[in-house]
């Protein structure tokens, strides 16, 4: 019985990943690679710069880290959300 339901996961997934690319894919990716650019860029930027990160230059790395996951799900939409899919959910649901 779970054998079955992971098969049938695992199937409408190699449908969906060989399927030509849609619009619905296109604007997937887009908010996925934003959203997750968005984390890795703005907490890349406090981990490896000089800290205190001053609040314009983090504004300035946001954006650019948005923009860089915007351009990434357009171009690569199915790519973009299977690879940056986890790091959209960070910090929701913590608790604290």
């Amino acid at each position: 019985m779970i054998a079955a339901f992971f098969q049938r996961k695992r199937q409408r997934f190699i449908e969906w990943w060989r399927a030509p690319v849609t619009r619905k894919d296109r604007i997937l990716g887009a908010v996925v690679g934003g959203i997750a650019c968005f984390w890795i860029g703005v907490l890349g930027r406090i981990m490896v710069g000089p800290l205190p990160v001053p609040l314009d230059v983090l504004a300035w790395w946001a954006l650019g880290s948005i923009a860089v996951g915007v351009v990434l799900g357009i171009v690569f939409p199915k790519a973009t959300t299977c690879a940056l899919f986890p790091f959209t959910t960070i910090g929701v649901g913590s608790g604290t």
